[in-house]
């Protein structure tokens, strides 16, 4: 582990970092950031700031002299409190400064690819905070989509689960904390084909320490680690069965198709019956339903291609930091070192997880990953 240039924790506009002895940050290609602060507290803060309403909550790094990192979260609530003496231990658990927006109700009707339909959800949501979403793919799903009064968190994960890019991968919204609190709209095959690079433009690779001689010369020791767990590897082989990982046969009824007898009464005595598409009472002859499943693949068949995407789960714990690391990013993978015991596990891999560990000691703080590989 390496040591951070510099950490600032404030919440309710308060420096806290002198009081805590721990930070963990957590992204995921599913969804927003989160985390945890543990606490020493032997200044009584937590009944003089810590109230009922929502808290915020700003992060502000640097590393290996970078440009400072800045991230904003709200308190989502405190947790294991142990009281000893005139010191109180705790957990402050965090989420995104952008959950408390996702939950406004949208009522609205849109049109056009989903990828422009999912940016203004998630504009109109976070207006009164000027989030930032950047959309690195184009969607080549595109129609008339209705948000029936329902938050725009549910808006969102309905879009995204149901969209793809023009290679026909499914997409994913998240958010990396090296990106200053930008939030990314990306497919899957521009993910497998980002290659995280350093500086010089070249691709970077993590390492097993236990076998890397630029480590045991005490050069570059960015990127290894000695504590890799294989977590699954072709696992639950009657499961992807199920999830059509050797083929799938999928049978599907489209909302925008289905006719249904509607009965309208006129009088007492006569009752009439009309069919007609649900889709026509939503959209006109020439607008179609974002989720239209006429000419193009199914969403179902987009949706069991991102779980069976990942096959093979590897843990790498306790990584010396890579600074500009986040998920969504490939990665090439060197375990072996040259011994073909572990050669089958080297090879490019699609990070979906980090956990980012600063902690404290002796007055500094040391920053480590954790981080989650997959590949098909």
């Amino acid at each position: 582990m390496l040591k951070l240039d510099d950490l600032i924790i404030e919440v309710q506009n308060k420096e806290i970092q002198g009081m805590v002895t721990g930070v963990t940050i957590y992204e995921t290609v599913f969804g927003m950031l989160k985390g945890a602060i543990a606490v020493t507290d032997g200044m009584n803060f937590f009944d003089n700031f810590i109230g009922t309403s929502l808290s915020d909550v700003h992060f502000k790094f640097q590393y290996l002299n970078k440009s400072p990192i800045i991230c904003s979260f709200y308190m989502d609530g405190i947790s294991e409190m142990r009281i000893e003496k005139q010191v109180k231990k705790y957990i402050i658990h965090i989420e995104s400064a952008y959950v408390p927006s996702l939950s406004e109700h949208i009522n609205a009707a849109f049109s056009g690819r989903s990828d422009e339909i999912i940016k203004s959800i998630f504009t109109e949501a976070t207006k009164d905070i000027n989030a930032i979403l950047e959309c690195d793919t184009k969607t080549g799903t595109k129609g008339k989509y209705i948000a029936p009064n329902i938050p725009a968190r549910d808006c969102l994960n309905v879009l995204v689960n149901n969209s793809y890019d023009v290679k026909q991968t499914g997409m994913f919204l998240y958010q990396r904390l090296f990106d200053n609190n930008i939030v990314r709209l990306t497919s899957l095959y521009d993910m497998l084909n980002n290659h995280f690079l350093n500086q010089k433009k070249d691709r970077v690779s993590i390492k097993n320490s236990l076998l890397s001689m630029d480590n045991v010369a005490g050069m570059n020791t960015l990127g290894t680690s000695s504590k890799i767990r294989l977590k699954a590897y072709n696992m639950d082989m009657l499961k992807k069965i199920e999830n059509g990982l050797w083929g799938e046969e999928i049978n599907e009824i489209g909302l925008d198709e289905t006719k249904r007898t509607h009965n309208l009464t006129k009088e007492a005595t006569s009752i009439s019956k009309t069919k007609f598409k649900l889709s026509d009472k939503l959209y006109s002859d020439n607008v179609k339903s974002v989720f239209s499943t006429r000419g193009n693949i199914t969403s179902s068949r987009v949706i069991n291609h991102k779980r069976r995407v990942f096959n093979t789960l590897l843990n790498v714990d306790e990584m010396v930091a890579l600074p500009n690391l986040g998920v969504g990013m490939s990665i090439d993978v060197e375990l072996g070192g040259g011994n073909k015991s572990f050669s089958r596990q080297d090879g490019k891999y699609l990070i979906s997880y980090i956990q980012h560990k600063f902690t404290q000691d002796s007055g500094d703080f040391m920053y480590s990953q954790d981080v989650g590989l997959v590949r098909e």
